[in-house]
């Protein structure tokens, strides 16, 4: 039988494969809703079942946990971005011109809170509530992502080779995850940074982005990443 809050909402229990489908974006999309509006904090498993109009029991028939949920949005805004990297990258006027690629990768990442919010919480929120099974398939995805951009960036910059290409794609993300707390930070903080006196404090995530990009290219550029090994 469907939970009663279920069928208050007019939905009954997805027993075909086009149905659960339907579940699953209905899920995503209330989810996504939840981030845009308030970010991570805000895409509690119970609000997003409300905003899906489910019951909160009923979610875990289609995700594993709210992790799970907003890794697979995750993994779509990264698949999302890397093509559009990709295509920028296509279009670079002269290879070898470490600023404009500098500023297209910027431009690539710019607007994209969503992608954001999520990567800045990825490893100490979303993976830790998922199954090695749902891990593996993340980090096969991320992978993905990063592998069909270096032959792309090792174009637009011909003096570059795989590991140095990789090296950036590794350091920059890295270096997003950090940025995109400080950069947006919570009210009372922004309220202090707001004041003349912090002025020197505020993080212009986008101007970051791009100059960080720039400094880690031209420091690539004299010398070839190495392959580090686990320890």
């Amino acid at each position: 039988m469907s939970d009663p809050d279920d069928r208050k909402a007019g939905w009954e229990r997805a027993r075909k494969p086009e149905q659960i489908e339907v579940r699953r974006k209905a899920i995503l999309e209330a989810a996504k809703k939840l981030l845009d509006e308030g970010g991570v904090e805000a895409a509690g498993l119970s609000a997003i079942a409300r905003s899906a109009g489910l019951s909160k029991a009923n979610l875990y028939r289609y995700f594993e946990s709210r992790e799970a949920i907003l890794l697979s949005i995750l993994m779509d805004e990264l698949r999302e971005w890397s093509r559009a990297l990709e295509e920028a990258l296509q279009e670079v006027r002269e290879p070898g011109d470490v600023a404009e690629v500098a500023q297209r990768y910027a431009d690539s990442i710019s607007g994209r809170d969503r992608l954001n919010e999520l990567m800045s919480t990825f490893a100490p929120v979303l993976e830790r509530n998922l199954t090695v099974q749902s891990v593996e398939m993340e980090k096969s995805e991320l992978r993905s992502c990063f592998v069909r951009l270096i032959a792309p960036l090792c174009a637009a910059l011909p003096r570059f080779s795989k590991s140095q290409a990789n090296e950036f794609l590794i350091m920059q993300t890295v270096f997003q995850m950090g940025l995109w707390p400080h950069a947006n930070p919570s009210g009372t903080v922004d309220e202090v940074l707001s004041k003349e006196a912090f002025a020197d404090l505020r993080m212009n995530f986008d101007e970051r982005v791009r100059w960080h990009a720039l400094i880690l290219l031209r420091g690539l550029e004299t010398v070839d990443a190495p392959r580090i090994r686990p320890n």
